[in-house]
């Protein structure tokens, strides 16, 4: 029988041990509520709270094990790579031209000025699907189509909620996307699975949002023929949707997610290559894909070498056992752990304001949470993506909200007192997130279990 690890020590016992911890959050909420919102700053909260738990532990050796422990954790190591991996990929398909034959596309079509809510958010859809992040939408699509939909009689705001919607689409379901990666690998879930599980929420909700945005369209649209807002010689970079489709199938053969990856990153070299999509010379550069990639993640990774940290120091001095004890506490069924679930991403939302970044912070706990209910690892994953993202463009101090409405005033179509609120009763698939997966906790529908050892109540 192995024998029980000794708890570590810090001076001031309990209140000494749970410091870090509460260092470390009140200064995540100093930088949200500030509007100071960054993966640097948040960094900086990660290391003074790993400077607290060093200045408080009264063994320095025990210290040092446990940091040294917590980056040898195998959760972690994938995070890392994945990550860099995924940020390659990203930065391929966005240097490609893919945002712009996307645009292109979907502009193409010449239809009438009541589909622009449509096109915005099918367009923000493709895209962040494609490339995993949702800013990265915003910040292709929103300086384009908001003034010409403007032009042609669009209410703003519609549009701005359009294109926040379908960028909230991508950044829940793409494989690539780090809140997808967070979700799935905090829970020990394979993010296939994670994709193939929440593809009915997100397809439910998108097709709600879209029939919404054509009825909101029509009834504040008042112009003519949409026309081509890019450049026909973007087309060809669509062929690069091949990487999606290789990436599911690799997926749905059983390949793990850094194989999948490295996989797509190849071919996503080669056709950048071959189509002269991108240059040799920047293929290589420091701002190239490859570089670009590796390094618009280490701020996340960084920033998950510290988070594992504190979740070290919470576990050796037993501060982690009784929060579970007291989330635990409120938790008598599967449906409690679920809503239990939803109340602590709430506040992890508003605490940091960034949707990767709390569902790093909270994963562990919410693994745990579930544990005892023997609930099937993917239903964590889905609950915490579902409602970690859709508050990601409710929340003012996102980086979707700040983003799009800054990017909004800076067009000059929308006033200086342009805010979220302008565009939140129009963010249809946030709503639609939260209202499916609550009728989901609230009836049981979509709940399974790893064993079959009891009904859901």
């Amino acid at each position: 029988m192995e024998k029980p690890q000794k708890r570590m020590e810090f001076y001031g016992g309990l209140f000494g041990a749970c410091l870090p911890l509460l260092v470390f959050l009140a200064l995540m909420v100093v930088i949200a509520v500030t509007g100071r919102v960054s993966l640097v700053l948040f960094c900086m909260a990660g290391l003074a709270g790993m400077c607290t738990a060093f200045l408080l532990a009264k063994s320095k050796k025990e210290f040092e094990e446990a940091v040294i422990k917590s980056i040898q954790n195998d959760t972690l190591c994938v995070i890392v790579f994945a990550f860099l991996l995924a940020g390659v990929l990203s930065q391929e398909l966005r240097q490609s031209g893919l945002v712009e034959g996307l645009t292109w596309l979907m502009t193409a079509v010449n239809l009438h000025a009541g589909f622009l809510p449509l096109i915005a958010f099918l367009t923000c859809c493709l895209i962040s699907t494609a490339t995993g992040t949702s800013n990265g939408a915003i910040v292709a699509v929103l300086p384009v189509l908001l003034p010409v939909s403007v032009s042609l009689g669009a209410e703003p705001a519609v549009m701005v909620g359009a294109i926040v919607s379908g960028s909230v689409f991508g950044d829940n379901l793409a494989p690539i996307s780090d809140t997808t990666i967070a979700s799935a690998l905090t829970q020990g879930a394979e993010v296939r699975d994670v994709v193939r599980t929440r593809l009915p929420y997100s397809l439910i909700g998108g097709v709600v949002s879209a029939i919404l945005f054509v009825i909101i369209g029509f009834s504040t649209t008042d112009g003519g023929m949409v026309t081509e807002l890019v450049d026909a010689s973007y087309a060809k970079s669509l062929v690069l949707l091949i990487i999606p489709v290789i990436m599911i199938v690799l997926m749905l053969k059983g390949w793990n997610l850094i194989s999948t990856l490295i996989i797509c990153d190849l071919a996503g070299f080669i056709l950048c290559l071959v189509m002269g999509l991108i240059t040799p010379s920047a293929m290589f550069s420091a701002a190239g894909p490859i570089g670009g990639g590796i390094t618009s993640m280490l701020n996340v990774i960084c920033f998950s070498f510290f988070i594992f940290v504190l979740l070290e120091m919470l576990t050796r001095s037993g501060v982690f056992e009784m929060l579970l004890e007291k989330a635990s506490s409120i938790s008598k069924s599967p449906r409690s752990a679920e809503l239990t679930c939803v109340l602590i991403c709430i506040v992890a939302s508003i605490a940091t304001g960034a949707a990767s970044i709390s569902i790093l912070v909270i994963g562990p706990i919410v693994k745990k949470l579930f544990r005892p209910y023997n609930l099937e690892i993917t239903r964590a994953s889905n609950i915490m993506d579902g409602f970690c993202t859709g508050l990601g463009g409710c929340v003012p101090y996102n980086p979707i909200s700040m983003n799009a409405v800054s990017l909004a005033i800076a067009s000059g179509v929308v006033g200086e007192s342009f805010s979220f609120l302008d565009y939140l009763p129009y963010n249809f698939h946030s709503m639609m997130l939260f209202i499916l997966f609550l009728i989901s906790i609230l009836t049981g529908i979509g709940r399974r279990f790893e064993k079959t050892n009891g009904e859901a109540k």
